[in-house]
């Protein structure tokens, strides 16, 4: 054997010793990690993984239940790419709501939500820790507490008036000769809900005929 085939001979042993180690390594690595992983339910394609057995006729949580029945109380489907823990019982779910609240109060640091949400500073999207704790507390005792509530409470009394106005108004339209005026009511509640909502935290109502934005409406 001449020198360059010893040369290839040596570069190619190298080559494949690495490759068993890295691949026993990595055997190693997913039993260790099956181990401590929950089992995953049976029939997942190989893209979307479970969610062509989540759009059915049946209901969404008796399909888990049924893999309940079959995987136990903890197990894991897949959505698309990512991994989700299922947790089918009162005595789990107190287990990761006081034990583990920690692990499980944060949230996933996916691409939508850095591009989306201003890379994650939204409150509904932002990851456990010191930002969102502030942002809760700021949440709690400024926009959701009681005081906040009465400051605010001469708005929906307002708006309530003046919904309440505009249903006179356009049964006054219609003219004596008319009995009545046909109003869809879950259009004049949403329209009014909105207009509160808009009011507490714009200041503008956005439906109705004294609104600054009727134009978007649409």
């Amino acid at each position: 054997m001449d020198p360059l085939q010893r040369c290839l001979f040596t570069i190619f042993s190298t080559l494949v010793a690495l490759s068993c180690c890295v691949y026993f390594y990595q055997s190693s690595k997913n039993r260790s990690r099956s181990c401590r992983a929950p089992p995953q339910a049976g029939g997942a394609l190989p893209i979307i993984g479970h969610m062509h057995l989540l759009g059915g006729q049946q209901l969404t949580h008796k399909t888990l239940g049924a893999m309940a029945d079959k995987h136990g109380p903890v197990f894991s489907i897949r959505l698309g790419s990512n991994k989700v823990l299922v947790v089918s019982s009162w005595e789990m779910a107190k287990e990761c709501f006081t034990v583990h609240d920690k692990v499980f109060s944060t949230r996933p640091n996916t691409v939508a939500s850095r591009l989306l949400t201003y890379v994650s500073a939204m409150f509904g999207f932002a990851p456990y820790g010191p930002y969102w704790r502030e942002m809760r507390k700021i949440a709690t005792v400024e926009l959701l507490s009681s005081n906040r509530i009465d400051m605010l409470e001469h708005i929906r009394v307002s708006e309530v008036n003046t919904a309440i106005r505009e249903l006179y108004n356009s049964w006054i339209g219609k003219g004596s000769g008319e009995s009545g005026v046909c109003v869809d009511m879950k259009q004049w509640f949403g329209d009014l809900t909105h207009n509160i909502a808009m009011r507490m935290v714009g200041g503008k109502r956005y439906f109705g005929p004294n609104a600054e934005h009727e134009d978007e409406r649409n």
